[in-house]
Parts: structure tokens; C-alpha cells; sequence
């Protein structure tokens, strides 16, 4: 009874720790998707340069796309004409920080360790998109058709309208099991590790970061709920290092973003891709190791930031944040699926979807269908992976399927 006390307290421990920083994540994400939508960032990362791997990485790393969802929006980009540099660049710095994980990793693990951060996605995103460009300028760009006709394209103040929505269903669902998940993780590991135990039986630092090299690459894991993680192992004696490899890699690299480099971008690509990832985590870790050891900044990194917060607004945060999630699986999980039942009709169509992992890409296809005039009551089926909706002109079935392809998707036949 008592292991299970000490791991509900790990777990709550780390809940309200990390709460009202991600709400604010979140809300500086919802303005960014406000201020730039997807189609400002396509249209300026076509050209096969420097300075479009630059802004890819730039531009990516506030942006808050998990490491499922900026799949589908990197394949969108190569298929609208932008370069195999910029879409490296984009597909590693994307999922490796955003606006929620930064401030996480603020709270948990400090300033230096975020900036650092910071500083290591930017390196490692550029330094690939670079070396992908230069092997590919003899590669014969791949063209690509028009986009369909009959298009409404989402105006600002449609983006504004949904900015509440787009916080709760594609923000927070796209990281919520995820996340939940993390922090049992790291309420365990409190719990069940003894302290120091990676300083006892992992007392070489590079060997650790070999090690969670190896966990990061094959794990899908996105940013926020890493960082957790990464903090709880940290406690325990694990280096800074060994964590910012895991940081790194876990949310850039799975299964499913390798297959799509592979078949999107090339096997030289995925080669430059996975190796960048793992030469520059790895020197990066050793570099952290060296500067901490240096300048006594472990305390910093061990200490948690939102201390500095008052408990009010620390109570308000988790409050808060319990209640989004409930609703989101509320909704999700009951009033969605009672909704398509009340709404089946003869005359509505349906399309399987390959490729939508998440609430994100639930709302990118969504909107993909929705931008086609004529359509309406579209439903998005996240489980089995298909989108139902009804459509004035049955000839505008083929303009649908071909924006959601350029959304990034693909349909099953």
C-alpha cells in the first residue's frame, strides 16, 4: 500500500509541477497557429538553398506539432515543391521543442538545460537539412500536380474563431495519452528507482548516452510528455547528457517518420537524417556533460523552476488542466462516436485515411475536406481511420481526395 502511495505522490508531484507551464505553452501555441498557418510555411521553404533549411528550422522549432503530426505536414511540404533540406530540417526541428516543451523543460530541468535545448535542436536540424541538400542538388526535383479547384482557403479570422478548439482537440489530443502516459512513467521511476542509481551502475557518462541513443531512436515519444521523463531519470543520477540524447532523439526519430523520409525524401536522405540526429545528440550530450561539470550548474538543472510560482497558480493549472482532458476524452471517446451514430445517412461518403495518428491530423484532414465547397457534416473517425462527410456535387468527391493527399495523407483504396 505503501509503493502504491509513494507512486500517486511521484505522479501528482510531477502533474502540478508541469500543469500551468504547459497551459501556457499551449496558449502561445494558439497564437502562433493564428498568426502563421500551414500554407505561409510551404510557400516560402521551396527553394533548395541554405537559407530554406534556416527557415525551415526556424520556423519549426515553435511550432507545436508532435513528432506524428509534423509527419504529414513535412510529406505536405515536399509534395507542394519544397526541398529535401528544408523538409529535414523541418520533420527534426519540429517535434524535437516547441512553445509547451520549452516551458516544461524551464520548469523541470531549468534555464541552462532549455536553452541548450534549444540550441542542440537548431544545430541538429540545420546540419542535416544542409548535408540532405548537398547530396541531393543532382536529384531531378519531383513535380507535383495542382491543387484542386473549388477551394476556400481558411481565412485569419477563421483561425481566431478556432483558436479554443484548436488548443483543446489538436494541441492537447494530440500529446494527451502520450503525456498521461509520461508522467505515470516518471511517477514510477521516483518511486521504484532508488536515488543515484544511474550514478552507481551507469558511472560513464558516454556509455549512458549511448544507451538512451539506442531507447530515443525507436520510441515514438513527443516532447512534452519526454521531458518528464527526462527529468524523473536526471533525479536519479543519469547525466544531463545521457537525457538531452533522449530529448532529442525520442521525438524526432520513430518507425513511422523513418518510413516516410525513406519514401518520401530517399534512402540517402534517411541516412543523413538518422545519422545527424545521433553523431550531433551524442557530441551535444558530451558537451552539456563538459559545461555542467564545469560550472557547477547541476543544482540548477535539479531544481524545479516552478517553485517560483505561487501555489495558487500552480493549483489553478492543474485544476485546469484536469478538466481539458477529461472533456477531451469525454468528447473523443463518447459524444464523437454518438454523434457519427446519430448522423450515419445513406448519402454520406466515406474515405479510409492512411497515416492520421493523432487529433491533429484529425484536424488537418478534416479541414482538407472542409476547404472543398459543398461538403458538410464531416466526421473525422480517428480509431478506424477514415473521414464521413456530405457533398453537393458527387464530382467533387475526386477534388477531396486530392486534398487530402496534399495534406499530406494517403487514402486507402
Amino acid at each position: 500500500m505503501n509503493f502504491i502511495l509513494d507512486i500517486l505522490k511521484e505522479i501528482l508531484f510531477f502533474f502540478n509541477e508541469v500543469s500551468i507551464y504547459l497551459l501556457f505553452g499551449f496558449f502561445m501555441a494558439g497564437v502562433l497557429h493564428v498568426l502563421f498557418p500551414e500554407s505561409i510555411i510551404r510557400r516560402h521553404l521551396g527553394q533548395n538553398t541554405f537559407g530554406s533549411v534556416i527557415k525551415s528550422t526556424l520556423v519549426g522549432i515553435p511550432l507545436p506539432l508532435c513528432s506524428c503530426g509534423v509527419v504529414p505536414v513535412a510529406a505536405s511540404m515536399r509534395n507542394n515543391g519544397a526541398s529535401k533540406g528544408s523538409s529535414i530540417s523541418f520533420l527534426i526541428a519540429t517535434p524535437q521543442v516547441g512553445a509547451d516543451s520549452f516551458l516544461l523543460t524551464f520548469s523541470l530541468l531549468g534555464w541552462i538545460f532549455s536553452l541548450f535545448r534549444i540550441v542542440a535542436s537548431l544545430i541538429t536540424a540545420m546540419a542535416a537539412g544542409i548535408l540532405v541538400n548537398i547530396i541531393s542538388r543532382k536529384d531531378v526535383s519531383q513535380s507535383y500536380g495542382p491543387s484542386p479547384n473549388n477551394t476556400s482557403s481558411e481565412t485569419f479570422k477563421d483561425r481566431l474563431k478556432s483558436f479554443f478548439s484548436y488548443i483543446e482537440y489538436e494541441l492537447l489530443g494530440s500529446i494527451a495519452n502520450t503525456l498521461v502516459i509520461a508522467i505515470i512513467v516518471a511517477g514510477i521511476i521516483g518511486a521504484v528507482i532508488p536515488d543515484e542509481f544511474f550514478g552507481r551502475y551507469m558511472d560513464y557518462p558516454f556509455f549512458s548516452m549511448v544507451v538512451m541513443l539506442g531507447v530515443g531512436i525507436p520510441m515514438y515519444v513527443c516532447a512534452a510528455a519526454s521531458t518528464p521523463i527526462a527529468a524523473s531519470l536526471i533525479i536519479k543520477g543519469m547525466s544531463p547528457g545521457a537525457a538531452l540524447v533522449f530529448l532529442l532523439t525520442g521525438p524526432a526519430t520513430n518507425a513511422i517518420t523513418i518510413s516516410t523520409v525513406i519514401k518520401t525524401l530517399g534512402k540517402k536522405s534517411a541516412v543523413v537524417y538518422l545519422a545527424s540526429i545521433s553523431i550531433i545528440s551524442l557530441a551535444l550530450g558530451y558537451l552539456l556533460n563538459l559545461v555542467v561539470a564545469k560550472y557547477g550548474f547541476h543544482k540548477i538543472i535539479i531544481t524545479h523552476q516552478a517553485e517560483m510560482l505561487p501555489e495558487w497558480l500552480k493549483f489553478s493549472g492543474v485544476v485546469i488542466l484536469s478538466s481539458m482532458l477529461a472533456w477531451y476524452y469525454l468528447k473523443t471517446k463518447v459524444l464523437i462516436r454518438a454523434e457519427r451514430k446519430s448522423e450515419m445517412r445513406d448519402n454520406k461518403i466515406r474515405l479510409d485515411v492512411e497515416g492520421m495518428t493523432c487529433m491533429h491530423c484529425a484536424g488537418s484532414v478534416k479541414k482538407a475536406v472542409g476547404s472543398i465547397n459543398g461538403t458538410s457534416d464531416i466526421i473525422v473517425d480517428l480509431d478506424n481511420k477514415c473521414v464521413e462527410f456530405e457533398i453537393i456535387d458527387p464530382v467533387n468527391v475526386e477534388n477531396v481526395k486530392s486534398a487530402i493527399t496534399s495534406a499530406g495523407y494517403n487514402l486507402i483504396s
